[in-house]
């Protein structure tokens, strides 16, 4: 060892040393456990999604929580206010949910029925306001505002009509066009097309329906088979309100030859119509979907998810979205058709 090493290690004290030892082994040996996690803030919870395309409303009303562990699907414990009393306003007239029970399409977590608020028979119209209110004794009130898209107006271009008329007759690659105006007040669309049949099962007929893709993924322009398809999505409104829809008529075909000789070769078939749909979402439905879809990026490196809520008072979600259609009955001759 030389003089100057000699000279460097004199000026650290001895008992320094000593003291960095002794609160380094107190790091290591805490086993106290890191919770990230603050107090939780308890407010209710409200969930409510009115349309017109039934005749009973639902509503949820519940209160938030923290879990035990990292996973919240491990929690099965039942959050549902039990003091609550839901109402739905609009202008001067005020209508009272009742509670009810729904059973779960899934039982792997959750094993009680959902407990529920139910308005029936009611139908939010075109156009108008609604606020949801949900009072507690325990949790005060929440309340969210929604407004109902007016209505649109749906139409079919002429050569859409002749190609229903008789699919088979046209080319694969005909277009079957619809146009929409659709509500200033609604902030985004979904336009679908379904073609309805009924089928022989047995010594009952079954009303189906099945919906046409708008394409496949697959990179051959002339292939028209029934895999790899997809469908309409959730799109932004235009400006202008005005959007037009447009299905290839070779999906078309394909359906019609699946079911009638392969899916339902022996069963007895009638097409009976068309139905041109389009979902109409409000402000805070599109604002919702838009939220919750932003982060599944499979570019983005981001593991969080943003908190979305309209409700005041509270946490949650109310919206609304409409849906209309447009009928075409399809001919009695249509290819296909076994009676």
């Amino acid at each position: 060892m030389n003089t100057h090493q000699i000279q460097t290690s004199a000026l650290i004290p001895k008992p320094s040393i000593v003291a960095a030892c002794v609160m380094l082994l107190g790091f290591l040996s805490c086993d106290q456990p890191f919770d990230p996690r603050a107090a939780l803030d308890q407010q209710m919870v409200l969930y409510a999604l009115l349309s017109n395309d039934r005749e009973a409303q639902y509503v949820r009303v519940e209160q938030n929580y923290m879990p035990q562990g990292a996973d919240p699907n491990q929690d099965t414990s039942n959050t549902a206010l039990p003091d609550v009393i839901v109402t739905l306003k609009e202008s001067a007239r005020l209508y009272r949910f009742r509670d009810t029970v729904l059973s779960r399409p899934d039982t792997s977590r959750y094993r009680s029925p959902m407990q529920m608020y139910v308005l029936s028979p009611f139908i939010p119209e075109h156009g108008k306001a609604y606020d949801v209110l949900a009072q507690s004794r325990s949790f005060g009130m929440a309340y969210a505002s929604v407004v109902i898209p007016t209505a649109p107006t749906l139409d079919i271009a002429v050569s859409a009509s002749g190609i229903l008329q008789n699919p088979i007759s046209h080319g694969p690659r005909e277009l079957v066009q619809f146009s929409a105006q659709l509500s200033l007040l609604a902030k985004g669309y979904i336009a679908r097309l379904y073609l309805y049949y009924d089928v022989l099962k047995g010594s009952e007929w079954v009303e189906e329906r099945i919906e046409l893709p708008l394409g496949t993924w697959k990179t051959d322009p002339n292939n028209f088979g029934l895999d790899m398809l997809y469908y309409p999505q959730m799109t932004a409104s235009p400006a202008t309100g005005l959007i037009g829809a447009n299905f290839t008529n070779g999906f078309l075909q394909s359906i019609i030859k699946q079911l009638t000789t392969v899916q339902y070769l022996n069963n007895k078939i009638v097409y009976k119509w068309a139905v041109f749909a389009v979902l109409q979402a409000d402000q805070n439905l599109f604002d919702y979907y838009t939220s919750i879809q932003e982060y599944r990026d499979p570019r983005s490196i981001r593991l969080d998810e943003p908190t979305y809520s309209k409700v005041n008072g509270g946490l949650g979600f109310a919206g609304a979205y409409t849906l209309d259609s447009l009928l075409v009955v399809l001919p009695e001759n249509f290819p296909g058709n076994r009676q």
